[in-house]
């Protein structure tokens, strides 16, 4: 049974207009500037402006802000395609939910709090079929929720599958990652001989599989071919120094589907260890002639909604047969080598694969291939 992809939408402080966010990838523009921790480190984040949460409370009512931002990209990505809400999942990934609510909620003595809060606002909006699915995976939450979504579509239990990475920027985020000295003092530059490290991001990106066919935000006819999960149990927040866990999903993903990619999008946080360890397992299937391009140069580190945004847009490259440049990187800097560009790039591309890694050893890989329909 094939599982198509019908649409995608992007929402973060470059705003909702999916085909702004692609010219963006093109012209090698970032959302990144910027902002100060309460401890004085400089870093630099995309997060939206202040003006920008009050529209979306004007466009949605008093909601929780991931399920404001949620709901904004949700609508985006329903624009223009025709199915059928109530035989449809909705799948939320995020990593910490709304968890700047947590001060809010002690000073009023409610301590209960979990990420489902915002799958009972989605309901409640949307009133889709079955219940909201709340995912939380770490990093690799939003490709997860990806091939979750397939295998509801493929089980028979409904016929579109919509999944909604979302996570925003927070003190308790903010200072998690500075606390582990994983924060750039500069924009990330992933794979880059000179990187410093991670810069985050808030948003929500939204892609909507369905058992019936119909072109990719109407450009181009586009299948999930399928998706590995694998857990390298090497550290809690240190990926495996071999790349044991992606080379090992790569692997079987190749050979569970029979195809090799003809570009790949990496993860490529922007940290030495996770790159570099992208590069070994890359190195290990003999991918690492394989052009590759990552995202966090423009969008940072968006946590559960990273894999969303990054299948988006890949989908989106996929269809234009053009592989993006890395933004940022300009020095090769990985301890295998890897075939990073520079430049946008003109390539047939017929099946493109996804990688994310996260903490606690997870890594997912997902391949999405263009139908042939003439």
């Amino acid at each position: 049974m094939k599982v198509y992809c019908r649409s995608g939408s992007i929402v973060n402080s470059l705003g909702s207009d999916i085909d702004q966010h692609w010219n963006g990838v093109l012209d090698q523009s970032t959302t990144l500037q910027p902002k100060q921790l309460f401890n004085g480190f400089d870093t630099f984040a995309s997060y939206l402006s202040e003006d920008q949460w009050k529209q979306l409370q004007i466009n949605h009512g008093s909601k929780s802000k991931c399920a404001l931002i949620s709901i904004e990209s949700i609508n985006k990505a329903l624009e223009g395609i025709d199915i059928d809400i109530t035989d449809s999942v909705i799948i939320i990934a995020t990593t910490k939910g709304d968890i700047q609510e947590i001060p809010q909620r002690l000073s009023k003595k409610n301590t209960f709090f979990y990420p489902y809060n915002i799958g009972i606002q989605i309901d409640n909006y949307f009133k889709s079929g079955i219940p909201t699915v709340v995912l939380s995976n770490a990093c690799i939450s939003g490709s997860q929720a990806i091939q979750l979504g397939a295998s509801y579509i493929k089980s028979g239990k409904v016929r579109n599958a919509i999944i909604c990475g979302v996570d925003l920027i927070t003190e308790f985020t903010m200072s998690g990652f500075n606390s582990l000295k994983a924060l750039s003092d500069e924009a990330a530059r992933p794979f880059d001989r000179d990187r410093k490290g991670i810069s985050l991001g808030e948003a929500a990106a939204t892609l909507i599989l369905s058992a019936d066919s119909g072109a990719f935000n109407d450009q181009a006819d586009i299948e999930f071919d399928g998706g590995i999960v694998t857990n390298d149990a090497n550290h809690i927040s240190g990926p495996s120094r071999t790349g044991e866990g992606l080379f090992t999903a790569l692997s079987q993903l190749s050979k569970s589907i029979k195809k090799n990619p003809d570009a790949i999008s990496l993860h490529g946080t922007g940290t030495i260890f996770n790159d570099d360890m992208e590069s070994v397992a890359l190195n290990r299937m003999g991918f690492d002639h394989i052009e590759c391009f990552g995202l966090k140069g423009i969008y940072g580190h968006t946590l559960g909604a990273t894999g969303v945004i990054e299948s988006v847009i890949s989908l989106l490259a996929l269809a234009h047969n053009i592989v993006p440049a890395t933004v940022n990187y300009s020095h090769p800097g990985t301890v295998e080598q890897l075939n990073i560009l520079t430049s946008d790039t003109l390539k047939q591309l017929n099946t493109i694969f996804k990688c994310a890694s996260g903490f606690g050893g997870g890594n997912c890989v997902l391949s999405f291939s263009k139908i042939d329909i003439s």
